[in-house]
């Protein structure tokens, strides 16, 4: 039996330590499609199921002012995709259900529909209606900043190792995100309260590079 120097014992030690802080210290993906390699990175996102190609563009809201979005068109009553993967692959670290229990996105869409994220778990590695969580999307005037807080299925005591979005569930649903996230919109926004008059988005910010 061979035996590692101390010094290298220590070294290997070192690094299995760091991969563990690494891990445990992973912020959960974000897409925001503005960087140069938002095409490219969409080539990893697999298994498009009743949608139309996926889409970077250039679009306005109503305020006239440019943002690069995602498009996506339903073809039929079950379309999904799955940000940075597939049914069995992901390109992120898994998600940490008890810090990060909430789905943020900015979309615009050409009629009110119901959108669901299912997801896969290390505690129940298997894709189900238990790990699933519907939300309505009603954006259809101009983008909006949707929080959708997933507790079905105990997402909130769970580590979430891939997810899939389903942009609709009925044909004709054209949807423009702005971005995907599990940390909030991708600066630092006020959040509008029900009794707040605080009207700050994200728009504003992204085109203004705050």
């Amino acid at each position: 039996m061979r035996f590692l120097s101390p010094s290298m014992s220590c070294i290997l030690a070192v690094s299995v330590w760091f991969c563990v802080l690494s891990a445990i210290g992973a912020e959960p993906p974000m897409w925001t499609f503005d960087d140069k390699d938002a095409e490219k990175e969409l080539k990893s996102w697999g298994a498009l199921n009743q949608l139309a190609p996926l889409e970077i563009e250039e679009v306005k809201d109503n305020k006239g002012e440019k943002r690069m979005v995602l498009k996506t068109k339903s073809l039929g009553g079950d379309p999904y995709m799955f940000p940075g993967g597939d049914w069995n692959t992901a390109n992120y670290e898994p998600i940490d259900g008890t810090k990060y229990n909430i789905l943020y996105m900015g979309i615009r869409v050409n009629l009110p529909n119901t959108w669901q994220v299912y997801y896969y778990s290390k505690q129940e590695p298997a894709w189900n209606e238990n790990q699933r969580q519907n939300y309505e999307v009603k954006s259809v005037d101009d983008f909006e900043d949707i929080e959708v807080e997933i507790t079905r299925g105990g997402w909130d005591k769970r580590d979430g190792i891939r997810f899939r979005i389903d942009p609709g569930t009925a044909q004709g649903v054209e949807a423009e995100i702005d971005y995907i996230s599990f940390t909030g919109p991708p600066n630092p926004v006020e959040s509008v309260q029900p009794e707040g008059n605080i009207a700050v988005t994200w728009g504003n910010l992204k085109n203004n590079n705050y």
